[in-house]
């Protein structure tokens, strides 16, 4: 068919029945280009459309407006033929028909839906969601529609509107078991997964395969594999037959690594399935997995020729042809569904991975830089796009879409991964706790293992071991045959804390699973060595180079053995060796060049090497030696000269790089280049010890502490024997305000035997961490200013400055002291917390208390004390939600801090959590009962004790008005007043004191239901009520008397059936009064349920209504036929 336009004088024609979303998009920018103004109509109906949907829906909008108007009767016929078409399944023809219909319509809901569900279902993930969306504005009580957009949204990774939608149907409709998947599927954040499991509870039917799969779905959220089997396998029991749960069990058997059980689930869903299902791609996906490509491959195949539509199966096919390194396969293979859809996400990133493994970088790159630009929110096209910068060596691009992406999807596990791998080995610990922290709470499946690792790493390098621990402990646990890192991990931080025993125990585990690796090997042998047995350290050696004869770590254990032994002959030799066998080994050199200097041999092998160079200029190892060499005997401008010659040679060695990065920092003082220099080596071997301190050391001169600190954190506890290391990670922890830490490593510093140039600065510094104003000698305020005047950025001197005078009540002094230590270290935690303590107390400045809160909390994501200051805080300026989120965080770790849980119990009153409150402050009384808080905490359990027993209210109104004298704004006694009012009905009273409680607590739940229950009795405040109760509802799940206002409401509105279900679920909850049970028979009089409603009429008579309502009962059991 073809349709033609006139614009200002031109013709233009298109042809309906190939309309492809490129062609006429470039059709309309062309046309407005051009300079056309005829587009009103066009650019009108696309002011409708979201900017996420917009290119989508052109074709439709387009072909809605310039096509003229038909009869009615054509609109007819094309929506028959439709739906013709579309339940035989000739999507292709059907979606024409509908286009056809909106040619006439453009406000016909179901022409949007159909094409969108069409899209959907074959598997394009833009495409449908413009035209659901429309569908669902001009339709908003069209659940289907709701659910297949909520889809959408999750597959686009926009979870946050898929809950939405997904809430959107459940209020309506609270038995949808899909709403109730697609919610528990979209929870990606621990509070996400509370919220979903809260809609779960008020699921009407607790005993169908829906509610046992969601319920399954919320234990693979907290990684509870046996709560996952126990709901699948319900599910399977109520409904065999549901692919969904066939496709529940083989995901639980494969994750039990039972793939021979998973794989026939997985085939029986797809059995069980219609053709364009995505349980056929599930298992397809499957065989993937599990190697058996040739087996995707023919179902695949066999998939797409009865179903050419099905576009996933082509994108998987071209995926299978890309790891078959068949690029150009692939590329021929996703034309089957481009030319169908051009803007198929998948597809387009199926394509760019196959220029990628064609070296065709800057072309993958520019493409999905583009499709980024066309769609900014995609977090899948965002970590493509992150994949490709990495392999053009962009890793600062890389890092700020990784950023955007763990920000807009925080469950996307291989994102969060991808990003906390890139910062830390940036050196930045902190940014990566919270998004991997949740990632290891809501997932499950093998991306889970390197969250946990990344996160117990992150955890050490911020010097909290005992979280790292736990978190390897769990993780052995749950899979001990596939732990060999966390056991090596673990081995390595209980060697660390001396823990020797222990440490030995775990690591011959991590030996006897991963009996190769040259980490646990070297951790092993310098166990023997610590514990002076060198004939078992001999055995381990001899057994490793037998083994594995071309490897330099054997060689460098034995010359690092023989060293030991005292026996530097044959230390050398073995130690040349290991450097022939690897000549970039920083770590053999580092050994061999303190054996020459003992012996005197320097000028000696020096000489030796000059001699090879003058025969081999290019010579790599006489290079590197020479360079080592005149380090050692101070001749830097020499040393470098070798070093940056070799770099001409090979400009990866990292002797080289590390070594003149060290040289330009320390001798040269050029810090700009050395950490160039460092950068790259770190980038080249990013876990070898020495390398990761030149950087971290290069970061400290350069004031970036944090950073520094996370980085020696590493360096340390690879190399906890290296007293250099350890003197640089005491620096920074000193000047992060660490003191516990920086002095451990410090006085572990002076101890040594070993002489080198910071010691005598690590006795200074010891010195001042040793003098703690809790001690009874502690220096005062005039002698830290003394010490000041010689180092003026000393930021623990500041701070003890600082405590100084907030002890002595010189406020303002002491926050010029903190301030002057924040300015010294931005990054400087304990600085900003005073200061966000002091302006929230003393001087009562909470806006300046948020700010550096904040900044806290910016610092430390991951320390609860930063948690709890914040939250309580951001208490007292209303913040309630965040400041309950934030406490809770704080409380978990410090549960036995009165102040926290004091806090923490008023946070979640503030919200109506009321029962939990009263738990948290009774652990208040139980755990501190001399605590600052114990008098509030009495008063507290007292005034909200009052309100749950009505028998007891009178009897504490004495209480309740000592309460309000002292604090008018006191809530829990406002609410006990509140009560006392509505009991002698005087309803004004409440109200009142009601809208006084929200005014203070304005999400207060409680307050919320009982306002409402009052304010749905005046026909001018109903809708009021309405909305008072829907939010008390999203706190206060299956309250009866929630369920009766809303109730209520529905019934004015002329929603029956709205209003039917919500009274019986109040009746389930508690029997119904009079007047609700008439209101309740009222409505099923409207609904046409006459039975019923005689039977609910009848108990409304017998329980005693008033006059005018058993007067309009008794109407209409007349008119139903009751009596």
């Amino acid at each position: 068919m073809t349709a033609r336009l006139r614009v200002d004088g031109k013709s233009i024609a298109f042809h309906a029945s190939n309309w492809r979303m490129e062609s006429m998009s470039h059709f309309l920018i062309e046309w407005t280009h051009e300079g056309h103004t005829s587009t009103t109509n066009i650019r009108c109906t696309m002011q409708i459309l979201s900017n996420f949907f917009s290119r989508a829906l052109v074709l439709a909008v387009v072909a809605t407006t310039i096509v003229s108007c038909t009869p009615a009767a054509k609109k007819a016929r094309y929506a028959k033929r439709g739906e013709e078409y579309f339940k035989a399944g000739e999507y292709d023809k059907a979606k024409i028909e509908y286009l056809n219909v909106l040619k006439v319509d453009q406000r016909d809901a179901n022409a949007y839906g159909r094409i969108g569900a069409m899209w959907l279902v074959e598997g394009a993930p833009l495409r449908p969601g413009a035209f659901l969306h429309k569908a669902t504005e001009l339709a908003a009580n069209n659940i289907d529609n709701h659910l297949k957009l909520a889809r959408v949204y999750l597959a686009m990774g926009r979870a946050a509107d898929a809950r939405k939608e997904a809430m959107t149907v459940l209020e309506k409709a609270p038995d949808s078991g899909q709403a109730l998947f697609i919610l528990v599927d979209a929870a990606q954040k621990p509070e996400d997964v509370a919220a979903a499991e809260q809609e779960l509870q008020k699921f009407p039917h607790h005993d169908n395969a829906d509610y046992y799969l969601a319920s399954a779905g919320i234990a693979g959220k907290k990684s509870d594999i046996a709560g996952v089997e126990a709901a699948v396998q319900r599910a399977a029991a109520a409904d065999p037959n549901l692919p969904a749960v066939h496709s529940a069990l083989g995901t639980l058997y494969f994750i039990k690594k039972d793939v021979e059980k998973a794989g026939a689930e997985f085939e029986k869903a797809a059995t069980l399935s219609p053709p364009r299902s995505a349980e056929k791609l599930k298992f397809a996906q499957f065989k993937v997995q599990t190697g058996a490509l040739a087996e995707a491959k023919a179902f695949l195949e066999k998939a797409t020729k009865e179903t050419p539509d099905l576009l996933p199966a082509w994108s998987i096919l071209a995926k299978i042809a890309n790891s078959e390194k068949k690029y150009d396969e692939a590329l021929q293979l996703l034309q089957n569904v481009l030319s169908r859809d051009p803007e198929n996400l998948d597809a387009r990133l199926v394509q760019a991975e196959s220029w990628l493994s064609k070296h065709e970088t800057k072309k993958a790159v520019d493409f999905l830089e583009s499709l980024n630009r066309a769609y900014p929110n995609a977090p899948i096209l965002k970590y493509a796009l992150a994949r490709a910068y990495l392999q053009n060596n962009n890793s600062s691009e890389a890092m700020d879409q990784l950023d955007q992406v763990v920000r807009l999807t925080p469950g996307f596990v291989d994102a969060v991964v991808l990003h906390a791998q890139l910062h830390l080995a940036n050196g930045d610990a902190q940014s990566v706790i919270a998004p991997l922290k949740g990632v290891v709470q809501t997932s499950q499946g093998p991306g889970l293992i390197a969250a946990e690792m990344l996160l117990a790493d992150a955890y050490r390098r911020l010097g909290q071991p005992d979280n790292a621990i736990a978190l390897l402990h769990e993780q052995i646990k749950r899979s001990p045959q596939n732990a060999a890192a966390a056991y090596f991990m673990l081995g390595a931080m209980l060697r660390e804390q001396n823990k020797l025993a222990e440490a030995r125990e775990v690591l011959e585990k991590a030996a006897q699973l991963a009996p190769d690796n040259p980490a646990v090997f070297e951790q092993l042998v310098e166990l023997d060595m610590a514990g002076k047995n060198y004939p078992a350290s001999h055995r381990r050696v001899d057994e490793f180079i037998e083994k594995h004869p071309d490897a330099a770590a054997g060689y460098y254990m034995r010359g690092k053995l023989y060293l030991g032994e005292g026996n530097f002959d044959l230390a050398q030799t073995a130690l040349l060796k290991a450097i022939d066998l690897d000549p970039n080994l920083t770590k053999a050199y580092e050994l061999l060049i303190p054996i020459y200097s003992r012996a005197n041999k320097l000028p000696e092998v020096l000489t030796e090497m000059n001699a090879v160079l003058a025969k081999k200029p290019n010579d790599v190892r006489a290079l590197l030696l020479a360079g080592f060499i005149y380090y050692a005997m101070k001749d830097y401008n020499k040393s470098r000269e070798n070093f940056e010659k070799l770099l001409t040679i090979d400009p990866n060695s990292v002797p080289a790089l590390n070594n003149l990065a060290f040289i330009f920092a320390e001798k040269l003082n050029d810090l700009n280049r050395a950490a160039e220099l460092a950068q790259k080596a770190r980038s080249l071997v990013p876990s070898n010890p020495s390398v990761t301190d030149t950087l971290g050391w290069i970061l400290y001169k350069q004031g970036k502490y944090q950073e520094a600190a996370d980085l020696l954190a590493e360096s340390s506890a690879k190399a906890p024997d290296n007293v250099e290391i350890r003197f640089h990670l005491g620096m920074a922890d000193y000047m992060m305000g660490r003191t516990d830490e920086a002095r451990a490593a410090l006085q572990k510093v002076v101890v040594s035997p070993q002489d080198f140039a910071g010691k005598e600065e690590a006795r200074t510094r010891l010195s001042l961490l040793s003098e703690a104003p809790a001690e009874a000698e502690s220096l005062s305020s005039a002698q830290l200013e003394q010490a000041l005047q010689r180092q003026p950025n000393d930021p623990v001197a500041l701070m003890r400055l600082g405590e100084s005078y907030e002890t002595a009540g010189a406020t303002d002094k002491a926050v010029d002291a903190y301030e002057r230590a924040l300015k010294a270290n931005p990054k400087l935690l304990i600085g900003a917390m005073k200061l966000a303590q002091l302006n929230a107390g003393p001087l009562k400045n909470p806006d300046k208390a948020l700010q550096y809160a904040k900044k806290a909390r910016e610092l430390a994501p991951a320390d609860p004390r930063a948690a709890a200051t914040v939250g309580s805080i951001a208490f007292q300026l209303g913040n309630y939600t965040w400041a309950y989120s934030l406490l809770q965080e704080g409380a978990r770790q410090l549960p036995n801090d009165p102040a926290v849980r004091h806090n923490l119990a008023w946070a979640a009153y503030s919200l109506g959590k009321v029962a939990e409150a009263r738990e948290t402050m009774q652990s208040v009384l139980s755990n501190e009962s001399n605590s600052p808080q114990t008098k509030d905490a009495k008063t507290f359990l007292s005034m909200t004790a009052s309100t749950e027993s009505k028998n007891e209210i009178s009897a504490s109104e004495g209480e309740i008005n000592s309460a309000l004298a002292a604090d008018p704004n006191y809530v829990p006694a406002l609410v006990a007043r509140a009560a006392i009012q509505a009991e002698r009905g005087d309803s004004a009273g409440a109200e009142a004191t009601y809208r006084q409680v929200l005014q203070r607590f304005p999400d207060f739940a409680p307050a919320q239901r009982d306002l409402a229950a009052i304010l749905v009795n005046d026909p001018t405040k109903r809708d009021a009520a309405y909305d008072l109760a829907t939010k008390a509802r999203r706190t206060i799940s299956g309250d009866p008397l929630i369920s009766i206002v809303l109730g209520r409401v529905s019934y004015e509105r002329k929603d029956f059936n709205r209003a039917i279900q919500l009274f019986q679920e109040s009746a389930r909850e508690k029997p119904l009064d009079a007047r609700s049970l008439y209101y309740l028979g009222m409505a099923q009089a409207q609904a046409k349920h006459k039975a019923e409603a005689k039977e609910t009429l009848n108990r409304a008579l017998q329980a005693g209504l008033g006059d005018a309502e058993a007067s309009e009962a008794k109407r209409t059991l007349a008119d139903i036929g009751g009596s």
